[in-house]
């Protein structure tokens, strides 16, 4: 394997030269297709763009080690990579190490010195401190990308992170990616969650892409209902909260009558006494309704029947029934969002697993419905997760294979992972069928980290298993629900006995 690879500019004022070497070696410059490549350990080079495109721009930096064979010929000892980078990217010379073959002290010492002198890479807030120096010397976020090889996305979250203190020291401090640094930033003036979200960093790492979706969805919300509220306000409308179960003096518009037996709408009711308009989270969303408030006292009557329970108190096991139905629906809905961007990361990754491809064949072969579907829908899903948008006219998984021969195998598990993934949603965690168990368990085993409402699938026990516990004692609103407990003996029909109820209220 080759001990290092090119570097930065930065890096380059490190490298030893002939002088700072002693004796042990000369550096000379000379011709990439003069070098003769000795036979390496590596069967196949790989030559990415952005490697490439590092040469071509900056020029082989750490200088090659060669020796002279008896026939007048310079073989490389170590530098295959950066030989053929510099070949391929039409250089007319790279530095070269010439040292004498037979002398293996000599080998010895310049390999250490290289080794030593460039083996240890730059950290996350390294490079995000070194991008934010070039910005502030006028580069754009493009050429810092192009300069050092980097995508320009990453870059901008980089300069987003080393521009916050309180980001720059989470990555210092808990080798938070820069991605998740910038999660952070969010919630510089919430302190609380600030500060929960630092200890999920701390005391259980692998966990916090999951806490932290679920507090970035809780802010989206609180946020969202905010605006509805103003919107509503601004246009004459009372505004109130999302009535509770247990509210029997608030009831939707339409399963109301007056005392002629109308049946009440919007438009025969509008600015009457105790229209208003209920704002609030309802099953995992933000939703907007018509109710009235305080309707016996403006002489309406009920409209039939509106299902199991209506207009009655909630036992204390159906109020416990219908918290763990919410906080698992909406910790479904944050950790779906965590692991689609998994799978993107993990689709993109250079090689696969070695169990990868079996995964897929067996999975394309035995799920033929989740397939077929995913097909008429062109597997939309299988481009997003190999970060493709769709556009009209192309196809980027015959593309891709057709260009990129060894980009096939990636093809075909995305097509097949996509499969399964589309047929979760929230009531998954509920009834959990083998294909869902099996799926799962095998991202696991790839290194996905499950979340707690995950593990419900998998049968596995929940990180903190006496927090999760506790979340079912006390009796707090649906807004208060927050953390995932794992209470599954919520029966399948408690959502909609709930849509029963007030289904005619419809989600902004």
């Amino acid at each position: 394997m080759s001990i290092i690879d090119n570097i930065t500019a930065e890096q380059a004022e490190q490298v030893v030269t002939e002088e700072a070497a002693g004796q042990v070696a000369r550096v000379v410059q000379i011709d990439p297709h003069a070098l003769v490549v000795e036979e390496n350990i590596r069967r196949e080079v790989n030559l990415p763009r952005k490697f490439v495109n590092s040469v071509r721009q900056h020029g082989v930096i750490v200088p090659i080690l060669a020796h002279p064979d008896n026939g007048g010929n310079v073989v490389v000892r170590d530098g295959q990579r950066r030989t053929l980078a510099a070949r391929e990217a039409g250089l007319a010379t790279v530095p070269a190490y010439i040292v004498d073959a037979d002398d293996a002290t000599t080998v010895r010492i310049v390999q250490q010195i290289i080794a030593n002198e460039h083996r240890e890479g730059l950290t996350n807030v390294d490079r995000a401190t070194a991008w934010r120096q070039l910005a502030l010397e006028g580069m754009s976020v493009t050429a810092i990308a192009k300069q050092t090889g980097t995508r320009r996305e990453e870059v901008k979250t980089g300069l987003a992170v080393a521009e916050h203190e309180v980001a720059t020291a989470a990555v210092a401090e808990y080798d938070l990616t820069l991605d998740q640094a910038l999660v952070l930033i969010e919630f510089e003036d919430d302190p609380d969650t600030l500060a929960e979200l630092r200890e999920v960093a701390r005391k259980n790492p692998d966990s916090f892409d999951h806490h932290a979706q679920r507090k970035v969805d809780e802010k989206a919300a609180r946020e969202r209902v905010a605006a509805l509220r103003a919107d509503y306000q601004a246009k004459g409308y009372t505004v109130v909260d999302w009535p509770a179960w247990d509210d029997t003096s608030t009831l939707a518009l339409r399963d109301l009558q007056n005392a002629d037996g109308e049946r009440l709408t919007e438009e025969n009711y509008a600015g009457k006494p105790g229209h208003a308009v209920a704002i609030g989270e309802r099953w995992g969303s933000v939703s907007v309704g018509h109710v009235v408030v305080g309707w016996k006292e403006h002489g309406l009557r009920k409209y039939g029947s509106t299902g199991p329970g209506a207009g009655g108190r909630m036992t204390e096991e159906e109020k416990a029934t219908r918290r763990t139905l919410i906080a698992n629906n909406k910790a479904w809905v944050s950790a779906e969002k965590v692991r689609r961007a998994w799978l993107t990361r993990f689709l993109g990754r250079k090689r696969l697993p070695s169990d990868a491809l079996p995964f897929a064949a067996v999975t394309l072969a035995s799920e033929r419905y989740a397939v077929a579907s995913a097909a008429q829908d062109g597997h939309s899903l299988a481009e997003t997760l190999l970060g493709y948008e769709r556009a009209s006219g192309k196809n980027p998984l015959a593309d891709l294979p057709a260009t990129t021969p060894t980009k096939a195998g990636h093809v075909v598990l995305a097509i097949a992972l996509a499969a399964l993934e589309a047929t979760t949603d929230k009531s998954t965690w509920r009834n959990p069928s083998q294909s869902d168990r099996r799926y799962l368990s095998q991202l696991a085993a790839w290194g996905y980290t499950l979340s707690d409402v995950e593990r419900i699938v998998t049968g596995e026990e929940p990180d903190d298993p006496d927090e999760a516990t506790a979340e079912a004692d006390p009796a707090p609103t649906e807004e208060e629900v927050t953390e995932v407990t794992t209470d599954t003996t919520a029966p399948e029909a408690a959502e909609n006995e709930a849509e029963d109820r007030d289904g005619h209220l419809t989600a902004a």
